[in-house]
């Protein structure tokens, strides 16, 4: 893929300075793990996870990634957002109260006005202090459609120049 050696215009037109990324080139650190315990008020009427709840843990597995790798106060000040558009959510296995859940998360696709963050939920290796017997079965899986938003206009982006750059390496082949 080729970028625009231009760095991106910031809401007021001035270029910006976009923010960091730690481990370029080193995919074991593009990819972020996060781990969350099921607790009752996650359930539904039968015993397992209820489905809007994903949304929530695999939030907490982005904020976690971008976190790690993006200066969210930098992109904020220079009036870019990030901004979901398409998600499709695929469930594998139901996780019940007290699972340990570990979401992983990784840019996996990076366009011209879009990018792509792969998800997946696995059952972790604990359940109430005991060996869970089920670990690292996969619970669900999740692609989240990305654009970056210049806050002023309402209008995507395009992902080139420094931000481009910035996104491009933390882009990962790998499966989450």
């Amino acid at each position: 893929m080729q970028h625009d050696s231009n760095p991106p215009q910031a809401a007021d037109g001035s270029h910006t300075d976009v923010g960091t990324h730690t481990g370029v080139g080193n995919h074991a650190d593009v990819v972020s793990r996060t781990t969350l315990t099921v607790r009752g008020y996650h359930l539904d009427g039968y015993g397992h996870v209820n489905n809007a709840r994903y949304l929530e843990f695999y939030e907490e597995g982005r904020w976690e990634f971008m976190l790690a790798h993006l200066d969210l106060a930098a992109l904020k000040r220079e009036g870019i957002a990030m901004v979901a558009v398409n998600l499709n959510l695929d469930w594998h296995y139901p996780a019940t109260v007290h699972d340990e859940l570990v979401i992983t998360t990784r840019l996996s696709e990076l366009g011209r006005r879009k990018m792509i963050m792969r998800q997946e939920i696995h059952l972790g290796e604990r359940r109430m202090g005991e060996v869970h017997p089920r670990s690292g079965a996969l619970v669900s899986r999740a692609d989240f459609t990305f654009v970056l938003m210049n806050t002023d206009t309402g209008r995507a982006m395009p992902l080139d120049g420094e931000i481009g750059a910035l996104l491009g390496a933390l882009v990962s082949e790998e499966t989450a």
